[in-house]
């Protein structure tokens, strides 16, 4: 006999888990599926940390919901001209001094400014720059079906070789 433990995940999650499959009308138990994430989880972090491993480096700055790595610039342009800052570590760095976002644009305007839609982030990945505000919506927009539709996929298709394995055994 297997022992199971019981890991709690918010109900909400779970509710919307049960109607998903109820939409798409997978009749498989709720619970086959989250054990059938956690597997192939285990089965693919390894190989696929840019898509399920959160690879941050141990630094950053964390602003509201956007986080800003380590060597993300910052740039806001202002009456013809552009300043810049860096992420350096935790802090973000403007003249050689730790300042909050707000209080950048503040201060380059010389006045009090939105500094979501001033600030002009690029992050080490990046290849443009993007404006903060925009950067901020695309944190937002996980859109939870859709990132289970691909989950169900998959998992679907790791059950049809899992299913293969076992009858070749």
């Amino acid at each position: 006999m297997k022992s199971q433990i019981a890991v709690p995940i918010p109900t909400e999650q779970f509710v919307e888990l049960v109607n998903f499959l109820r939409e798409e009308k997978d009749i498989r138990d709720p619970v086959e599926v989250v054990s059938y994430a956690i597997e192939y989880f285990l089965n693919n972090a390894a190989h696929k940390q840019d898509d399920l491993l959160v690879t941050r480096s141990s630094h950053g700055y964390q602003w509201k919901n956007l986080y800003l790595p380590d060597k993300t610039q910052i740039r806001m342009q202002y009456k013809g001209r552009y300043f810049y800052a860096t992420v350096e570590r935790d802090e973000i760095i403007f003249e050689r001094t730790p300042i909050s976002p707000g209080s950048l644009a503040n201060k380059i305007a010389g006045s009090s400014r939105n500094a979501w839609r001033d600030l002009w982030i690029k992050r080490p990945e990046d290849k443009e720059w993007k404006l903060a505000d925009d950067c901020r919506r695309d944190a937002e927009d996980i859109d939870p079906d859709e990132a289970m539709k691909d989950f169900l996929s998959t998992s679907n298709t790791l059950r049809a070789s899992n299913d293969d394995n076992n009858i070749s055994r």
